[in-house]
Formats: structure tokens, C-alpha cells, sequence
């Protein structure tokens, strides 16, 4: 597992990269950096199923400087296509799972699937949601998120009839509570099962 950076529209982006395969982009929650996805083994798992797990820190948060971009879901286009990558699988929770679920709106032709973890300002793209008919979403909630309400997930539900929920362990950022069932569910997810 190695710490990499990147120079991304003159801001130096740090991210986590493990593994080969197709790109599995990760983006944390505001209380936490592109590390928590290795204390949660997340990053090992995704690695073991068989894809290239890419752990970024967002601009300003973790150990990547702060730069100039216009909103998280642009700097999530920025950064893919510093990278030469043209498509990949996203997981977003909580603040990254908004900016990862506006990124794929806007940039469907460029999402593989995305897993939302507690992603909170869902209703602002409830508009755009059908651009991903069709895409597989896996929603991962905790029992009981106070933060990113159930709702949130129904609501993707009721438009991307592909999309599934699992609820794992309580709080909002469940993969603290529970971070084996959370990893099992997406492999679970990129397995197709």
C-alpha cells in the first residue's frame, strides 16, 4: 500500500493506492481523510477482490493541499482524468458520497457503479437521478443515522430501480461500527451477487 500524489489543476492531491484491476475510486466523510478506508480494511478488501482500490484525500482534508476547484464532484472529474481514467467504480460517504453521487450524474458515461454510504444532500440532484437508471448503486445506511436520514436512500431507490440497501451497524459513519459486514457488502456488490 503506498502513498502517492499527484498534481491535480496545481493542487498536490495525496491518495492510497492498492492492487490491480479495474479503478475503484474511495472518498471519505468530512471528519475523516483517505486513511480511514485503510483502518477500516476497506482498501485491503477491494484490493482482494480483484480491482485497483484508489483511497483519495479531497483537496484540503488529509495530506492533499487545497486547491481551486469549483465544487468536490468537479475535483472528483479533475482528479480521474489526471489519471488517465476513463471509468471506475466510486464509493462516497457521507459529504464524499454527495460529491461522488453529483459527480455521477453529471458523468454517468464514467461511473461503473457507485456505493453511498450515508450520502446526505441526495434531494438537490433528485432531478438528475435517472441519468443513472440502469447503473448498479449499492446504498450502505446505518441503522440509525442521524445525520444522513433513510430517506436519502429511499429516494435513490424510487428512481435507479437497480440500486440496493444494506444497513450496517448504527451510527452514520457505520463502517466504524461494523466494518466487516461493510466490507463483505461490497464485495458482495462487485462480485454482482
Amino acid at each position: 500500500m503506498q502513498d502517492k500524489y499527484v498534481d491535480v489543476k496545481g493542487a498536490k492531491i495525496h491518495f492510497i493506492e492498492e492492487g490491480s484491476g479495474k479503478p475503484f475510486l474511495l472518498f471519505h466523510g468530512a471528519r475523516f481523510n483517505a486513511h480511514t478506508w485503510v483502518e477500516t480494511k476497506t482498501v485491503e478488501s477491494i484490493a482482494s477482490a480483484g480491482f485497483k482500490a484508489i483511497s483519495v484525500d479531497f483537496p484540503g482534508f488529509g495530506k492533499s493541499a487545497n486547491g481551486n476547484f469549483d465544487s468536490l464532484s468537479s475535483f472528483i472529474k479533475d482528479f480521474m482524468d489526471t489519471l488517465g481514467i476513463s471509468k471506475a467504480y466510486l464509493l462516497g460517504a457521507s459529504m464524499g458520497g454527495e460529491a461522488v453521487l453529483g459527480f455521477a450524474v453529471d458523468n454517468p458515461d464514467m461511473v461503473d457503479g457507485l456505493v453511498l454510504v450515508g450520502a446526505v444532500g441526495v434531494s438537490s440532484y433528485k432531478e438528475k437521478l435517472k441519468n443513472l437508471a440502469g447503473k448498479r448503486v449499492l446504498l450502505i445506511w446505518g441503522e440509525k443515522d442521524s445525520v444522513s436520514p433513510r430517506s436519502n436512500a429511499e429516494l435513490i431507490m424510487k428512481t435507479i430501480n437497480t440500486a440496493k440497501l444494506v444497513i450496517v451497524g448504527k451510527q452514520h459513519a457505520c463502517y466504524l461500527d461494523d466494518n466487516v459486514s461493510f466490507n463483505n457488502a461490497i464485495v458482495s456488490f462487485l462480485k454482482g451477487e
